[in-house]
């Protein structure tokens, strides 16, 4: 949809509750993981949309969980979380199907950013936020003991931001300079990086305990407060996507909603 709450279009899933997305570079095709409706057991698993043909693929077809998919910026690869081998760990995968790799032994996780040049993965788990490459080496702890929920890499690979605590944080690669850029009352999920780098956009549950969205200037900390149009529509998981859209996966009716050119200047100056 656009600014003013006019939905541009809806990619509706048959038969599949679709939960965290991640859109393909080019923006042509996006990953998400959801679960079939008519499978009894929880059994999620990853797959990639064509939004012009508005076609689903399987990507995983192993048993368990696979969840949170995270599209790599060179367009080869996607990670995800799974409990395939019984415990938890972090997975990449190509584009395919092809060449699974198991990136982490039993540390924990929850979602996965790149790098902007794909050689790097970071990850929060139940005690802080990791990098790792992207071949699951030269393992890293950037942060003290931080119940972490998400993360999400800045464009220019300096720094990552994280939502631990009721807040978001960003610090550098290096593990150096933390900084809060929020402090909040809610639980702060979704956290995504806009391509210009000026903002993230995030997803939390206000005053009158519905699912909403926010952004945060990076640069002064300025929040724009809440941004109406997603009233209603119940938004799990965000995206930036490429050619400056803003994307809302709604966790109702099994759609996902994209937003049209967001004019950040315009709106989260008033």
């Amino acid at each position: 949809m656009d600014t003013q709450g006019k939905i541009l279009q809806e990619l509706v899933i048959p038969d599949l509750t679709q939960l965290s997305m991640s859109w393909s570079p080019d923006g042509r095709s996006f990953t998400y993981h959801a679960i079939h409706n008519q499978v009894p057991n929880l059994d999620f698993d990853i797959y990639v949309m064509d939004v012009e043909t508005q076609t689903s693929r399987r990507l995983t077809l192993d048993g368990g969980l696979d969840i949170w998919p995270a599209w790599s910026p060179n367009g080869r690869w996607i990670s995800f979380a799974s409990n395939r081998a019984g415990t938890s760990n972090l997975y990449r995968v190509d584009v395919d199907g092809g060449n699974l790799m198991k990136l982490t032994d039993g540390i924990g996780y929850r979602k996965t950013a790149w790098s902007p040049d794909s050689q790097w993965i970071a990850f929060t788990s139940r005690a802080a936020l990791f990098v790792m490459t992207a071949e699951g080496k030269k393992l890293k702890r950037l942060t003290g003991n931080a119940h972490g929920v998400d993360c999400t890499w800045s464009p220019d690979g300096e720094k990552i931001a994280f939502s631990a605590n009721n807040g978001i944080f960003s610090i550098g690669v290096n593990g150096k300079n933390l900084r809060q850029l929020t402090q909040l009352d809610q639980r702060v999920w979704s956290l995504t990086w806009s391509p210009s780098g000026e903002w993230i956009a995030y997803r939390l549950t206000d005053v009158f305990d519905d699912l909403v969205v926010g952004v945060v200037n990076t640069v002064d900390s300025k929040q724009s407060g809440v941004l109406e149009a997603t009233r209603g529509l119940k938004p799990l998981y965000l995206d930036w996507v490429p050619e400056a859209f803003f994307s809302v996966s709604p966790s109702t009716e099994k759609q996902t909603t994209l937003w049209g050119r967001l004019k950040q200047a315009e709106n989260i100056s008033k």
